[in-house]
């Protein structure tokens, strides 16, 4: 827009002053102006969308859930439990064949049977809950001396809660376990059931603890300065309903949402309207980050993260800061060596530089993971790093 205005205006300093083409061009572009103005002013009014705030924040009380019980895989090739070593699994497979048949077995006969292994059936409830009848996944693990649970198939299991109420009659199954497994490869005594686990019981999750409901910032943008922001993000919102201060900062990572009296016929609803609010992206003040997972041999850099100037030397490798940038002359010409990058911080010695360059840098030279890390490590102890380190 700016740019057609330019083109406007150079267009009408060409015309001669008073003709009709003149005026009718003025007041195109007075127009123009006009619609820039508005346009500008649109801008300003209108703040960033980060997203909904159902992006940043989570419901206590919709964590998910576990259901754990004893099963026997059967059908193994020789690679079950050693009944002769342990007979840790040679009670659960007496007590299976009396359940089925009447079948009285003594267990120093079981010791030559290898087809069986007793194993652990685990099933992760999703936060929404699960409802009788649905599937889920069943995960399996071994517990004896079983090598190998390949072709194997789980004999049907009872799952319940892993803490066992006060009142143990109360302690029944959610849910029924049977199937074939499907075998890790790299660890074959675990396997699992895709949809193996069928529920009997509803599992509910509520996120209402009384007239109330906890929103918990996820833990990437947990902090006062986020968490406060919200608070006064829902409030502003709902006082356009006639609700003032119905939420409140718990902690750093919990914000207290009391649900207004009309609303508690359908707190469903005004917990969805909430969600769906939208949040503006500066209001999401976390600090600036560097993450690293060892495990994937990751580092993974927020844009504001900057350090002060430094020199920084890691065995053969020095990284040196430079402003202005090393222009080469004939006495000084620019060298090529792995041993040394020049990274230019800006104009002004008290600029600081970008950490991404210097992991450029890094990088461009074949700087090992390990030492990149210890390179953060060691800016980070020195003060210099203007950032917040995280490690998993």
């Amino acid at each position: 827009m700016t740019r057609a205005l330019g083109s406007l205006r150079a267009l009408f300093t060409r015309l001669p002053a008073g003709s009709k083409a003149s005026s009718r061009l003025e007041s195109a572009l007075s127009a123009a102006c006009w619609a820039a103005l508005v346009y500008a002013f649109a801008m300003l009014a209108t703040p960033a969308r980060g997203g909904d705030l159902q992006e940043y924040v989570r419901l206590r009380g919709l964590e998910g859930d576990r259901l754990v019980g004893l099963g026997l895989v059967y059908g193994l090739a020789g690679t079950g439990d050693s009944m002769k070593d342990s007979t840790i699994s040679s009670q659960p497979y007496a007590q299976l064949l009396k359940n089925l048949g009447n079948i009285a077995i003594d267990l120093r006969s079981a010791g030559k049977t290898r087809s069986i292994a007793l194993v652990l059936v685990t099933v992760e409830i999703p936060r929404t809950g699960a409802r009788t009848d649905d599937r889920l996944d069943v995960t399996i693990g071994t517990y004896g001396t079983a090598s190998s649970l390949a072709g194997g198939q789980l004999v049907t299991s009872f799952l319940k809660t892993p803490v066992q109420p006060a009142n143990a009659a109360e302690w029944t199954p959610f849910a029924v376990a049977e199937g074939e497994l499907e075998v890790d490869p790299t660890t074959p005594t675990k396997a699992r059931i895709r949809g193996g686990a069928r529920m009997v019981r509803d599992v509910v999750m509520s996120p209402f603890e009384g007239d109330s409901v906890a929103l918990v910032l996820l833990p990437q943008y947990a902090g006062y300065p986020t968490a406060t922001s919200i608070a006064d993000l829902v409030n502003d919102e709902l006082s356009l309903s006639g609700h003032s201060g119905a939420a409140k900062v718990e902690d750093p990572q919990t914000i207290r949402v009391r649900i207004p009296a009309e609303e508690r016929d359908d707190p469903h609803k005004f917990v969805a309207q909430i969600l769906t609010y939208s949040v503006p992206s500066d209001l999401i003040r976390t600090p600036a980050r560097v993450v690293i997972d060892r495990a994937a041999r990751v580092i993974t850099v927020d844009e504001r993260v900057e350090f002060r100037p430094a020199a920084v030397t890691a065995a053969n490798l020095r990284i040196t800061t430079i402003t202005p940038a090393v222009e080469p002359t004939a006495d000084d010409p620019a060298t090529d060596t792995v041993a040394w990058a020049g990274i230019a911080t800006g104009e002004s010695q008290k600029q600081s530089m970008r950490l991404r360059a210097l992991l450029d840098a890094l990088i461009e030279v074949d700087v090992p993971f390990e030492t990149q890390v210890a390179i953060i490590k060691a800016l980070e102890r020195q003060g210099a790093l203007k950032a917040e380190v995280l490690e998993s």
